[in-house]
């Protein structure tokens, strides 16, 4: 099978692309979009990539009634980008606060359930790439979440999940038919250790991370991020709340702790980069290549491989 790029899309102009070419993708769709191709896969863990959208100023989300990356990008090309990477994922590993966030503010009643909207790419990703539903990993530290409060959990179109430390898990209670695994310590989890869970116990060969800035800050400083998407859109946003408007609050079941999402302890109307918590040294500050550039009007799309 083979599929042809969106109808009402005018293509990715390429700048240049040094990822491996994706010798699944027709020749149309190569032309559309470009190589993004992946890595052979690693034999421990799975090879995770994470996707961002921000603005010129590094804004990852509004915050407030307005926290989701779609009203940073309101980009087709960025939502069929998405689509596009979560195709080549086995699964998604999001934070519990996005979910939670997303749930009580977000367009839809009941949060995302991350699946792939394209039809045409769910077609492609179950007869060419031999993939069944996406693994969705909700990543909870606390265990501070009722499955029956979000609509992922009941999605026939994903496989969902829970990850959580040994205190959230007590912390959980029932979770019905959705599997939990666990790791870490306290109300952090152990990022390696579950990464080594969804390759050994799930086969998790190609990891999308979507965030939030928390749980992407936990990863990168675990070193599990191999690589990274990041949409620019064309606007700045800057960090505080819009003239005018009084600081939120925090969500009552909002995560906390050490590792928390800086959403959970600031103010709702916050307003996020994409990576959260403690920073790093000159020393220990992480570097990327540069691997690829594209453009669609005057959205920006970048691909970065770390360097080890």
């Amino acid at each position: 099978m083979t599929i042809s790029p969106p109808a009402d899309l005018s293509r990715f102009e390429v700048l240049f692309d040094h990822s491996e070419p994706n010798l699944h993708l027709s020749e149309a769709l190569r032309t559309f979009v470009g190589n993004v191709g992946f890595p052979a896969g690693l034999a421990e863990r799975p090879w995770i990539f994470s996707n961002f959208v921000q603005s010129l100023d590094g804004i990852v989300t509004f915050g407030g009634w307005r926290p989701g990356g779609e009203w940073i990008g309101r980009s087709r090309h960025d939502r069929w980008m998405m689509d596009l990477l979560r195709t080549h994922a086995d699964g998604i590993v999001a934070g519990a606060e996005s979910l939670i966030l997303e749930a009580r503010h977000g367009k839809i009643s009941g949060g995302p359930v991350y699946r792939i909207v394209d039809e045409s790419l769910l077609e492609y990703r179950r007869s060419v790439l031999g993939r069944g539903k996406l693994k969705v990993v909700i990543v909870t530290g606390r265990g501070r979440i009722r499955v029956e409060d979000f609509r992922l959990f009941r999605s026939e179109h994903v496989e969902a999940l829970i990850a959580t430390t040994p205190d959230g898990r007590r912390r959980l209670g029932k979770t019905g038919d959705v599997r939990v695994l666990v790791s870490g310590e306290g109300d952090r989890i152990d990022c390696r250790e579950l990464a080594r869970q969804l390759r050994r116990e799930l086969g998790v060969e190609y990891l999308l991370c979507e965030g939030g800035p928390g749980l992407y800050g936990e990863m990168v400083r675990a070193e599990c991020i191999d690589e990274k998407f990041l949409t620019i859109a064309p606007q700045e946003i800057g960090l505080g709340p819009a003239s005018g408007l009084a600081p939120g609050h925090a969500p009552e079941d909002a995560e906390s702790g050490p590792g928390a999402p800086a959403a959970a302890l600031a103010p709702a109307l916050a307003r996020l980069t994409s990576l959260s918590g403690p920073g790093f040294s000159v020393e220990t500050a992480p570097w990327y290549h540069w691997t690829s550039c594209r453009k669609a009007g005057d959205h920006e799309f970048n691909r970065y491989r770390a360097v080890r």
